[in-house]
């Protein structure tokens, strides 16, 4: 639904792969199978790198290949809540600034949602970033 809006309204915007982290990470399933597991971390990572280093979705997709290379085991995320926002939150903007401010809260929401997993998200995207596959840091 939201992606339908976003795509008649604002056409395919940069902030979309937040919607797609944000949405991914706030529903991670139970977890029991490793692409589970792998798929909230990736998107978690993401979520870390656009907003808390200030990279770029392209960036931080270039990131992602290198956490998942070699088949890493990921681990079950520890989280607090589902998150104070969900894609209602950006379902209710008004103009494509207020969208993206507004996408960028929810995906923020969802990544404080998480803390308790911060420092393993971390310390595997600066292994991957340093050039490492990132399986070592996870």
């Amino acid at each position: 639904m939201l992606q339908t809006l976003e795509m008649e309204r604002y056409g395919y915007p940069d902030v979309h792969r937040l919607v797609v982290d944000a949405y991914a990470a706030q529903h991670p399933g139970p977890g029991i199978d490793r692409r589970d597991r792998q798929s909230v971390f990736v998107h978690l990572a993401s979520i870390h790198q656009v907003l808390e280093q200030g990279r770029t979705s392209a960036e931080a997709g270039d990131l992602l290949k290198r956490l998942t290379q070699g088949r890493p085991e990921f681990p079950l995320l520890q989280r607090l809540n589902a998150g104070a926002l969900d894609l209602r939150h950006a379902w209710e903007a008004v103009d494509f600034g207020d969208y993206e401010r507004r996408v960028r809260e929810w995906a923020g929401a969802v990544w404080a949602s998480y803390e308790p997993s911060h420092d393993v998200i971390r310390r595997a995207t600066e292994a991957a970033y340093a050039g490492g596959s990132g399986s070592s840091g996870i």
